[in-house]
């Protein structure tokens, strides 16, 4: 039986997958061995145990982490990344900003419509920097930042990416973000507000061109 209800697993890792993969693997057409590649051969490969396999596609399944060593070791200091990840507030800016004058456009947010999310993050971004949105003082934003982490640690699996993760909560976000920016986050009429889901063409006309 799962260990985790189905929300928390899906906090976990979530994957979008092709089932005609699956229905490929389960009527035995397709065959898969794990193992080390030492190196590539005509046809296949020879594993680092000294075995020559026959192979059509070599998956190099080698792990996924982000790394922050392309910035300054001052600025890495300040960022204080987690075994959990980089806990952001409103999961773009450092606490520290205005020591280190850095934002994260995307990359520190995982949302179901990414692209979306981004697009909102951008605007965010560029509000700040033009001076319309003005930050709380560091001290308030560390602690909406322990306020968080301290939530997702609660209930969401460890892992890797955690303090990234957004995912179903995505509309609440968005319109944290939107009330952020004195914008209306009821985009929709009443009833469409009640039973339809967000798309991008609800937040139209939100990045103003200065």
């Amino acid at each position: 039986y799962p260990k985790l209800d189905v929300v928390a697993d899906f906090y976990g890792y979530g994957h979008v997958l092709d089932t005609s993969f699956i229905g490929a693997w389960r009527a035995g057409k397709l065959k898969g061995q794990k193992g080390t590649v030492a190196r590539m051969v005509k046809g296949g490969v020879v594993t680092e145990a000294g075995e020559s396999i026959s192979a059509d596609l070599i998956i190099c399944a080698t792990g996924f982490r982000k790394a922050y060593d392309y910035l300054p070791a001052k600025v890495q200091a300040a960022l204080t990344v987690e075994d959990d990840g980089l806990y952001l507030y409103r999961h773009c800016i450092p606490a520290a900003v205005r020591d280190i004058n850095l934002a994260f456009c995307g990359s520190e947010c995982a949302s179901i419509s990414n692209i979306m999310t981004y697009y909102l993050h951008a605007e965010y971004i560029c509000r700040i920097l033009s001076g319309c949105v003005s930050l709380p003082d560091e001290g308030q934003m560390r602690a909406e930042c322990d306020t968080m982490r301290a939530w997702k640690r609660k209930w969401m699996p460890m892992t890797a990416s955690r303090a990234s993760l957004v995912l179903l909560h995505q509309t609440h976000y968005h319109d944290q973000l939107l009330r952020d920016m004195s914008e209306q986050p009821s985009r929709k009429g009443c009833l469409s507000e009640l039973f339809c889901p967000y798309e991008p063409q609800d937040y139209a006309g939100i990045m103003k061109s200065k």
